[in-house]
């Protein structure tokens, strides 16, 4: 509900109150109580703003206001109290991250230009926001999406790595969300330095070699040099940089959350999803944590159905890999379909390499007809020690 405000108090003679002199000027609701707040604000939410009295029985201010914070933060959060003591602040300012703490009895005029401050303050928080979403993610997706089309072996890994990051954030703790999936995005950008014969070594199953180890290793600080110079982007150049780092504290989950996702696309191009994911549980190498929510997740985006080229719309996921009639892979399974993907493969359809068909592309429910031994459903594992 754009720019609506949600007036709190257990007392419903000041909520009906503070409505009379504001419904003209403002978008109100009204909640008796911070559990019929979050019960409104989960029906009719998210506002722009949350004015909540402190003092409440059954819960204080500071709590529903911290949740919030927690579950809507682009909401802007005002208290009000009687109580103007400064430990009441402190616990509001702390618990909260209060934009404005007023005392009650509060004017009707001081309320409005506090709310007036808040309108303003929400539509900077939100026009930020839609520049991250429209314009820097966007930008990532089309970049990644060339680097996809030209060496689609690594590269196409990109959306799908997204897509588990995406999911695998909010089930662990991890934020904000946005800087994950970018940095899922981009965690292999320092790989455009590396020799072919260096990418082969990495994706193979093999021995990769010291004299390889050693450019694959400096592609993280590389990556993170090319991702630091853009605006905002510092905390998501610090994830891509540390992604090799052990699983403990200091590393960022988020690091761990991109270690075990590039690792088990690059495994799985030679061993089952079980087997992967087994071998995953290497708790020197990989937090266990990020491996449980891995495993999971891939389970449920499991399922797969055939199309031909003519049936690929913007926005599918590839289930298999798209070869021609030789056998060269053209994409890789996990890319996001796109119109330049689409026009290029039409292309070489009616070329002498031809495209290989149907095409598998992921569907949102597994589907048991679509397993088969190196698909297992790895909700079955156990992680000991977890």
């Amino acid at each position: 509900m754009t720019e609506t405000i949600l007036l709190v108090d257990d007392e419903p003679n000041i909520l009906q109150g503070f409505k009379r002199h504001l419904r003209k000027d403002y978008q109100v609701e009204l909640a008796v109580g911070g559990k019929e707040a979050l019960k409104v604000i989960k029906e009719k939410g998210p506002f722009a703003i949350v004015v909540s009295d402190m003092q409440m029985p059954e819960m204080s201010g500071a709590e529903l206001l911290r949740r919030v914070k927690d579950d809507y933060p682009s909401t802007v959060r005002v208290m009000l109290t009687g109580n103007a003591d400064q430990n009441t602040a402190a616990v509001a300012v702390n618990e909260g991250q209060i934009f404005r703490f007023l005392n009650k009895p509060c004017p009707p005029d001081q309320l409005a230009k506090t709310l007036d401050s808040g309108l303003e303050h929400y539509r900077l928080i939100t026009a930020e926001a839609e520049l991250l979403n429209k314009t820097l993610a966007g930008s990532v997706r089309m970049l990644t999406q060339v680097l996809s089309l030209t060496m689609p072996e690594l590269f196409g890994f990109t959306y799908q790595a997204r897509q588990w990051a995406k999911l695998i954030a909010p089930r662990l703790g991890i934020g904000p969300a946005w800087e994950v999936e970018i940095a899922a995005m981009l965690m292999h950008v320092g790989f455009v330095a590396l020799p072919r014969e260096t990418i082969h070594a990495y994706l193979s199953d093999g021995s990769i070699g010291d004299e390889h180890q050693s450019l694959i290793d400096g592609t993280s600080q590389l990556a993170f040099d090319l991702i630091s110079v853009v605006p905002r982007l510092e905390n998501v150049a610090e994830i891509v940089r540390r992604q090799y780092d052990v699983p403990s504290d200091p590393t960022p989950q988020a690091s761990r959350v991109l270690h075990a996702i590039a690792d088990y696309q690059r495994f799985v191009r030679h061993q089952s999803s079980r087997e992967v994911l087994e071998r995953l549980k290497d708790k020197q190498t990989y937090d266990p944590y990020v491996v449980q929510a891995l495993g999971n997740v891939i389970t449920e985006t499991r399922g797969r159905k055939a199309v031909g080229i003519d049936g690929l719309k913007d926005g599918m996921i590839l289930h298999s890999g798209i070869q021609d009639n030789s056998g060269r892979l053209l994409l890789a399974a996990g890319m996001e379909v796109h119109q330049a993907m689409i026009q290029k493969l039409t292309i070489l359809a009616q070329s002498a390499t031809g495209v290989r068909e149907p095409i598998e592309i992921q569907t949102t429910e597994a589907d048991d007809s679509d397993m088969d031994e190196s698909s297992v459903e790895v909700s079955h594992l156990l992680f000991e020690g977890v």
